[in-house]
C-alpha cells in the first residue's frame, strides 16, 4: 500500500502492516535509524513517517522548507544512525537526527540540484547525493559544513542511484534511466 510500511518475519514468513495516519500519504524511501526504527518519505504530503518500534504506531512529521513542494525521496544512515533524504522537488538535502527528531537542511551550491539518492561514507561521515536535475553528484561533509560538487561525464545522466564502494570510499557509483 501506498499508505504505510510492512515488515516481514522471516522466520514465519507473516508480514505486518503499518498504517499512516495521513490518507495517501506515500512511502517512497526508508532507512533504519541508529536505534533500528524505520524512517520512510511520505512523497504525497512532503512528510517524514517514523514506525515506534514500541507502540507500532507510525508518527508523522512535516518537513518545512520553503517552496510548494519537496518532495522526499531516497534515504540513508551515517555512521551515528541518523537518517539522510533527499528532497528531490526542493533541490536540497536534509538530516534527522535520530535522538531528537529534529531535521536540519542543506542547499547544495548548485540551485534545484533534485537531490535524490544518497549513500554515506560512514568511516568518515560523509554523505554523498546525485544531484538529479542538474547532471551532479554532491559530496556534503557536515562536520564542516562544506560541499564538493561533481559533473556528471554526460548530459541528462539521469543519476538515480548511487552507491559508494565499502572498501574505498573515494569510489562513487551511479545509475541512471537514460
Amino acid at each position: 500500500s501506498r499508505n504505510g510500511i510492512y515488515s516481514l518475519d522471516p522466520k514465519t514468513g507473516q508480514w505486518h502492516f503499518y498504517r499512516a495516519p495521513t490518507n495517501r500519504s506515500g512511502a517512497y524511501g526508508i532507512a533504519l535509524a541508529g536505534d533500528g526504527s524505520p524512517w520512510f518519505a511520505e512523497d504525497g504530503v512532503d512528510r517524514m513517517g517514523h514506525l515506534d518500534l514500541k507502540t507500532g504506531e507510525i508518527e508523522e512529521f512535516p518537513i518545512k522548507d520553503e517552496g510548494e513542494k519537496i518532495l522526499p525521496r531516497r534515504l540513508n544512515t551515517d555512521g551515528e544512525g541518523n537518517v539522510w533524504v533527499g528532497l528531490w522537488a526542493a533541490g536540497k538535502l536534509m538530516k534527522i537526527d535520530y535522538k531528537t527528531k529534529q531535521m536540519s537542511i542543506f542547499t547544495p551550491p548548485t540551485k534545484d540540484a533534485g537531490c535524490y539518492s544518497i549513500t554515506v561514507d560512514k568511516k568518515n561521515n560523509i554523505i554523498w547525493v546525485s544531484e538529479h536535475t542538474v547532471d551532479k553528484i554532491g559530496r556534503f561533509d557536515p562536520k564542516t559544513n562544506t560541499w564538493m560538487e561533481f559533473s556528471l561525464p554526460d548530459s541528462q545522466s539521469d543519476p538515480r542511484r548511487i552507491d559508494i564502494d565499502p572498501t574505498d570510499p573515494n569510489r562513487i557509483f551511479f545509475s541512471g534511466n537514460r
